[in-house]
């Protein structure tokens, strides 16, 4: 398992000689050679040299000299890569809780992983690699914009929910003059845990747009945590006002601001024409991951995109196994996934989390904060509005997904990542496991390393070449 570290040279001779010393016969006195680690054609070889003691033959030695002397006996062996090929997604937890020296073991762990199943396949289509990081949602990343399967249109049936107008999203982004940062909203009406393909209304991608919560851009003094303008601003009437305190001289010194209810407030969208977000998340709120890496055959770019990721957001485990899902799917949106059932090639996921599904409740009358699921008053987080309600929900979408995505072909891999103290979680990881063999548990990052090395040795499948 050390083909393909830095350390193959050293290490994997240690490794060789305890395995080869723990299985050989202990009557027998042979020796292992020097062990070649060949990262570029994936094969490692060695040489084994055993004392023959010719007992027998020491009898024939005043006939004929020397037939009873001892030999030394050699065999040479090859074990290399199986001829099968892998698409493997990494779904990888990059929520707040990862931050700091977790975000960086799971790294190393991800990194370590690479190195052995790229080992002697790198650039070719034998294994492929996306990365799908998820916290609160999922960026499949901005250059889909005008992507087929993104409902740009504002045809999907939750794509004005937030709004009182039929001003869709991506006009308010331009009217913001911000870019989308390329998250999605998960499907309503069941299809958040399947590939169904985005070529109805109902199944394509709605943008992920945080609108403007009530109060003034940057003040929270009425219960909102993501007002980033003034309500009204842009192109809006301005609220009306009325002095309630005068001067001496009559000069009105105090206002009273008459402001629509908060929820109407809320859904104005002439609020966002030539202003700009301040303060605060702003639209693109709770999009807070790097974007998924489809299936790619160049393990330095697989090896950037890991690097790459950052600990930010609430948690959304399902929603990273539904986009690890599509990722490996042949179909739209990423294709490049081989058809199912292919011959010799196996499809594979690995889903590492560090917590349970998470949102935050709020007080409210969105009931939440925005994320993947659009806020919680529209329906799409149960009728519970409490975030352990949140999290009961999502646990149950989450087993659906991976309920969905095993009886496609797809075997899972998972690892609990310090979380000894939540039992739930942990049985929900063994559950969308596609064995209890599959599921890992690993309490800090050198175990966390350890699981990814011991995921990766299966991956790799060697078989003896010669």
């Amino acid at each position: 398992d050390r083909l393909g570290m830095d350390d193959q040279d050293t290490a994997g001779q240690a490794v060789a000689e305890a395995f080869y010393t723990a299985n050989r016969k202990p009557s027998t006195p042979s020796t292992i050679g020097p062990v070649s680690f060949d990262q570029g054609t994936g094969e490692v070889s060695a040489t084994t040299d055993t004392t023959w003691h010719a007992t027998l033959l020491k009898s024939l030695e005043p006939w004929f000299p020397g037939v009873g002397r001892d030999r030394t006996l050699n065999k040479s062996s090859t074990v290399a890569k199986g001829s099968g090929s892998v698409e493997l997604a990494l779904v990888l937890d990059n929520s707040g809780s990862m931050q700091g020296q977790y975000i960086e073991d799971l790294r190393t762990a991800a990194n370590n992983l690479l190195a052995t199943v790229f080992a002697g396949v790198d650039g070719t289509d034998r294994v492929k690699v996306g990365v799908v990081p998820f916290a609160a949602s999922v960026n499949v990343g901005s250059a889909y914009k005008t992507a087929d399967w993104i409902d740009g249109g504002g045809q999907a049936p939750t794509h004005f929910e937030n709004v009182s107008e039929p001003r869709t999203r991506f006009q308010m982004f331009d009217d913001l003059g911000t870019a989308w940062a390329g998250c999605v909203e998960a499907r309503a009406g069941g299809l958040d845990v399947t590939d169904v393909e985005p070529i109805s209304v109902e199944a394509k991608f709605v943008p992920m747009f945080a609108v403007d919560e009530p109060g003034d851009a940057g003040s929270n003094s009425l219960g909102y945590s993501n007002s980033y303008l003034d309500d009204d601003g842009g192109a809006c009437q301005p609220y009306p006002k009325t002095c309630v305190k005068y001067s001496r001289r009559g000069n009105c010194t105090q206002w009273q601001v008459t402001r629509l209810p908060n929820a109407e407030a809320q859904a104005r969208t002439c609020k966002y024409a030539g202003e700009l977000p301040q303060y605060t998340a702003g639209p693109n709120a709770m999009c807070t991951t790097q974007a998924i890496l489809p299936l790619n055959s160049t393990k330095s770019e697989v090896e950037a995109a890991v690097n790459a990721m950052q600990a930010n957001g609430n948690t959304n485990i399902k929603e990273g196994v539904a986009w690890g899902w599509r990722v490996l799917s042949p179909g739209v949106p990423f294709t490049e996934g081989r058809e199912y059932g292919g011959e010799d090639n196996r499809k594979i996921m690995i889903l590492m989390t560090d917590g349970e599904n998470f949102l935050s409740s709020t007080g409210n009358h969105n009931k939440s904060i925005y994320a993947a699921q659009g806020y919680a008053a529209k329906g799409r987080l149960g009728t519970t509005y409490t975030s352990p309600g949140y999290t009961s929900y999502l646990a149950a979408r989450t087993r659906e997904a991976c309920t969905n995505a095993k009886a496609a072909g797809i075997t899972v891999y998972t690892v609990a990542f310090r979380l000894e103290n939540d039992p739930t979680t942990q049985a929900l990881l063994r559950d969308c496991a596609s064995d209890p063999d599959n599921a890992f548990t690993a309490s800090d990052g050198t175990g966390l390393i350890q699981s990814f090395r011991n995921i990766g040795r299966a991956i790799s499948s060697l078989r003896i070449a010669g």
